[in-house]
């Protein structure tokens, strides 16, 4: 099991940063690409995703909030992390040259926030 008080959510989605706040150790970012980055600087220093980093259906270049959780590792590899993070950087970039993500109106963005957070939301009793 995984204790939550090590547990960091890396986040650019301030739903998730106010709920969680009092939980876990939260890095509040300001794109989804910092989250993405922020998440693979710490599976280099020896975290694993506790979440995936492209989890859902929404392509990148369609939601603006992405939420991540990273435990510190033991000293078994993550490797297979490793590859998960710069596989998911990797989409992300080719989504965006495709098209960026629009800016979306309040309501829309708020409902996006809302499915990033539904998906933290259902790990959590995942995690002791």
């Amino acid at each position: 099991m995984f204790e939550k008080e090590k547990c960091i959510i890396v986040t650019n989605n301030d739903r998730v940063a106010e709920k969680y706040k009092d939980v876990m150790k939260i890095e509040l970012l300001d794109s989804y690409e910092d989250v993405l980055i922020k998440a693979r600087d710490l599976v280099y220093d020896r975290h694993r995703l506790l979440t995936h980093p492209q989890a859902g259906s929404l392509k990148p270049n369609q939601t603006p909030y992405r939420s991540i959780i990273v435990y510190p590792a033991d000293n078994n590899s993550n490797l297979d992390d490793v590859m998960m993070i710069e596989k998911a950087i990797e989409t992300f970039n080719k989504f965006k040259e495709i098209k960026e993500t629009p800016k979306y109106e309040e309501k829309i963005a708020n409902d996006y926030k809302t499915i990033d957070l539904s998906m933290i939301d259902n790990v959590m009793p995942k995690i002791q």
